[in-house]
């Protein structure tokens, strides 16, 4: 791993546990192991790390969810893969930013969140990204429906939308509530909404 690559990993994990406004320059030099100076000839500013450091993570995790979903023909197959996914997205993301995270993958949607309020370009970055993945999603539902796989009374467009929105709730409910595990509750999940849309 390159100096510029850990110093946008170790900046990952301290703005995760302290926020955007208390992480400092000096600290993700320290845990990064280099002088601020060193940040400095990466990046010319805290905010830019920050724009940096969330391209890097949005591309790893679009990456990671490339290959995860690459052989997925069948809207059974993609619910299966996508309630199946939450618990293995959490240790991608770790594995990403180095380590356990010390809080849930939303935390870095709560940051994600405050960036896209205060800056233009995260946001249409972080919509876009959004955006592809519900027309990806459409697209195999669309198919799915015209073959009888799924009901012909269902938006497929609203129903993409609504699988993104209960995969970010999910996340945010196991921030929230400790009951709510990763691991266990998106094979419920599939089978609800698969007994829901399934011809």
């Amino acid at each position: 791993m390159d100096t510029r690559q850990r110093i946008m990993r170790t900046a990952l994990a301290v703005f995760l546990r302290k926020g955007y406004d208390r992480a400092s320059m000096n600290e993700i030099a320290r845990e990064a192991g280099v002088t601020k100076g060193g940040i400095y000839h990466h990046f010319e500013s805290k905010e830019h790390l920050f724009r940096e450091a969330l391209s890097f993570i949005t591309s790893e995790m679009d990456r990671w969810s490339t290959a995860r979903f690459r052989d997925v023909r069948s809207a059974q197959d993609l619910l299966a893969a996508l309630f199946g996914s939450i618990g293995p997205m959490r240790e991608a993301f770790e594995n990403i930013v180095g380590g356990k995270a010390e809080r849930h993958p939303y935390s870095f949607l709560e940051i994600l969140v405050n960036a896209a309020r205060r800056d233009e370009g995260v946001r249409r970055e972080m919509g876009a990204m959004y955006s592809r993945t519900r027309g990806n999603m459409t697209r195999l539902l669309l198919r799915a429906q015209q073959g009888g796989e799924i009901r012909g009374d269902i938006d497929c467009s609203a129903l993409a939308l609504e699988i993104t929105a209960l995969m970010e709730g999910i996340l945010l409910l196991s921030v929230i509530d400790e009951t709510v595990d990763l691991d266990e509750v998106g094979e419920r999940i599939y089978a609800n909404m698969w007994r829901m849309v399934a011809a």
